[in-house]
């Protein structure tokens, strides 16, 4: 199985940390990663990088769950998806990394990165200073450890971000210096998409990412050449009210959860949407500076990588018109 394989089902995972070896030669500031599973992951996530830390599941969440810890999709519309907690030291070895910071009782999870360039692009995002995350937490870290304000596995000055609400993203904004002395502007957004409900695409698309009303170009890249990170992004080239009426029907769509998926009616037998072979990608430039990815599975599924296991499905003839305009095979 390739490195990939194992990524895809885990949304929010910057593949050059597993690939790209020129990083190594970086000194970033310090950090430790810690890697969150929902209480719903059945997915093994042993990666070729080789970092081992616990699996967190928030008690307090179950009530939106089976007795199997699975999603209760009889529970309401939409998904609950469970706040996380450091599990007991036991469970230590048995799941992956990634960055986090405590802010206001909240888990922020490292999401999409900017450096040099990328970041001074971004730079006037940078809001009000809000404290300085620790750096503390690591695999043996106990749960009162995690309890307190900017308790995290990456240090540095945590601000909020301009045109962001603090209770779904804030940033740690920095410089670090590499090999040639160069002082290099560093940005690590951190989202919280944990310990909240999100009932139909708008919730996430447009409350919190806000798409459409800040959308400047469409890029996409096939799903080959993002498996093996080959960078070949291509523009897209489809019709305005094409593009409005894929969100509109993505915005009024029920979120669902991948454990709860109707993916194998079709008869083809898959058990995730992951299992499908047919998918590819978009890459959205905001007019802020950001970048959003968003994957696009054949049969209507619309997934954002960085909430891998959660999507919504919207009506083929709908999907299929920017599906097909990007890449998308059949």
């Amino acid at each position: 199985m390739r490195d990939n394989d194992l990524l895809e089902a885990v949304g929010g995972i910057d593949e050059k940390y597993i690939k790209n070896t020129e990083n190594a030669k970086v000194r970033k500031p310090s950090r430790r990663y810690i890697k969150w599973i929902p209480a719903a992951a059945c997915i093994c996530l042993i990666l070729a990088a080789g970092f081992v830390v616990p699996r967190l599941i928030n008690q307090t969440a179950t009530n939106n769950h089976d007795s199997n810890g699975q999603p209760d999709i009889n529970a309401g519309e939409g998904v609950h998806i469970p706040a996380i907690e450091l599990p007991d030291s036991s469970d230590a070895a048995t799941a992956d990394m990634i960055g986090f910071v405590v802010y206001q009782g909240r888990i922020y999870v490292q999401a999409e990165e900017y450096t040099g360039e990328k970041a001074q692009r971004i730079k006037a995002l940078v809001g009000e200073h809000l404290g300085t995350a620790r750096g503390n937490i690591d695999e043996w870290s106990s749960q009162s450890e995690y309890d307190k304000e900017f308790a995290s596995t990456i240090g540095g000055e945590v601000y909020s971000v301009n045109g962001y609400d603090t209770s779904f993203r804030i940033c740690i904004w920095g410089e670090f210096v590499d090999e040639s002395n160069n002082h290099i502007t560093w940005i690590q957004f951190l989202d919280c998409m944990n310990g909240i409900t999100l009932t139909t695409g708008k919730d996430l698309f447009q409350d919190r990412l806000h798409i459409t009303e800040r959308i400047k170009s469409v890029q996409w890249q096939s799903h080959d050449d993002w498996d093996y990170a080959k960078g070949d992004f291509k523009n897209a080239e489809f019709d305005e009210t094409a593009w409005s009426s894929f969100w509109n029907a993505v915005d009024g769509s029920s979120f669902k959860s991948d454990w709860d998926t109707d993916a194998d009616n079709s008869g083809s037998g898959n058990s995730s949407i992951y299992d499908i072979k047919n998918q590819t990608h978009l890459i959205l430039n905001m007019n802020d500076g950001t970048v959003l990815r968003i994957r696009l599975i054949e049969g209507g599924y619309v997934v954002y990588d960085a909430l891998g296991g959660y999507y919504v499905k919207i009506p083929e003839d709908v999907f299929n018109t920017i599906y097909d305009a990007c890449g998308g095979t059949h």
